[in-house]
């Protein structure tokens, strides 16, 4: 089993009482993180250590700061658009080292849980936006990886999804979640019901009192950016690694400005932050507004009941109301039939998880779940 920090993800806090007051500036990544999964595996990359120009050009029409999903994926739609102009990205350590590079590779649209939330704070036009807006990304990423022929070198698979529920509690709100959602108009067609006795056998958890069923996919995470960036290469991007931006000077009445780096300064005509959980070190406002949290994810290998012929053949959350009220995920890969399972949340103290971005270490606990949570928890058998 290999267990490491997965994402330190931007959070929009709700408990501003786990932070101090002096603990708002999440800083810059750290200088020794430790390789998760998908870096470990992928150290022949030629991004590595790349640094299209020895020194940082001058003067640019934009720049990126920060190198994973957001920060590729920002570069190929501009550089797709806008062939001529001059793009730098700058990151502060390799590139996709940070949460995108971490996460569990589990490409997985809100087809419909979080609707009555949503509308509660945004009301029914918006709730039912942001469900189509999910829907949207998921179809414009198979696209995409299709279009620029990277199906295979991005691990990419297309599947469906149990969103099982694992007492009564859940699922009883799954289902008046999936009704509000249908009464509103909510494309609730993609989604598939499954009632207790069914989805045991479906899904083989014999604690299942319900799920749903709609689709998702998988993938390497480091090598999508890594493919993105590539094509970006070719179109002139300028890849700066290892060169944190420390301080960033706006214009006068404009949507650029100097961003300034150990190595020197570049004046930009338009900047995009995206750093996710640190975005508050360089844009102060949001300090308190989008907090570091942080989770950990583990690649387990199965043994013979989940191997060869009785591979899993959808992708899993596990969810909890009554007692946790919280998830786990889990994806089996079909390229060589591990399983990345990340979640476990409450083994710890939340302390541990929120404004921290130290991805250089693995927390005891959360490793210690990961080991037992197959037979332990959702299939409740020997698993040997």
């Amino acid at each position: 089993m290999v267990n490491a920090p997965s994402n330190t993800n931007g959070y929009i806090n709700s408990a501003s009482e786990l932070r101090k007051p002096d603990e708002l500036d999440p800083g810059l990544p750290h200088d020794t993180p430790c390789l998760s999964f998908w870096l470990g595996q992928t150290r022949s990359s030629k991004l590595l250590g790349l640094r299209s120009t020895e020194e940082l050009p001058e003067q640019v029409d934009l720049a990126i700061i920060g190198s994973g999903f957001s920060g590729s994926a920002t570069a190929y739609w501009y550089l797709k658009a806008n062939p001529n102009k001059s793009v730098v990205l700058l990151e502060s350590r390799e590139i996709c080292h940070g949460a995108t590079g971490r996460n569990g590779g589990h490409c997985r649209p809100d087809c419909y849980r979080g609707y009555t939330s949503y509308k509660a704070n945004l009301g029914k036009e918006q709730a039912l936006k942001v469900h189509k807006n999910e829907w949207e990304n998921f179809n414009l990423l198979e696209k995409v990886i299709t279009e620029e022929g990277l199906t295979d070198k991005v691990d990419y698979v297309k599947c469906k999804t149990y969103d099982v529920a694992m007492d009564q509690g859940c699922a009883d709100g799954f289902k008046e979640v999936l009704a509000a959602f249908r009464a509103d108009g909510g494309n609730a067609d993609l989604v598939e019901w499954l009632d207790a006795e069914e989805a045991k056998k479906a899904t083989r958890a014999p604690d299942a009192c319900g799920a749903a069923i709609f689709p998702a996919s998988s993938l390497w995470p480091y090598k999508l950016v890594c493919a993105l960036l590539e094509i970006c290469l070719e179109k002139g991007l300028n890849i700066q690694t290892n060169t944190p931006v420390t301080k960033v000077v706006p214009s006068e009445g404009g949507s650029g400005g100097v961003l300034e780096t150990p190595r020197g300064s570049i004046k930009a005509t338009q900047i995009v932050h995206a750093t996710n959980a640190y975005a508050g070190h360089l844009l102060e406002d949001f300090q308190g507004l989008i907090t570091p949290f942080r989770g950990q994810c583990s690649q387990v290998t199965p043994t013979k009941p989940y191997s060869g012929s009785k591979m899993l053949t959808h992708t899993y959350s596990f969810r909890w109301r009554d007692v946790r009220n919280d998830f786990d995920y889990m994806i089996q890969r079909p390229a060589d039939g591990s399983m990345i399972i990340g979640g476990g949340r409450w083994n710890t103290d939340i302390t541990k998880l929120i404004n921290q971005t130290d991805d250089s270490v693995v927390i005891p606990e959360l490793t210690k779940y990961f080991e037992t949570c197959m037979p332990a928890e959702y299939f409740k058998k020997d698993c040997r």
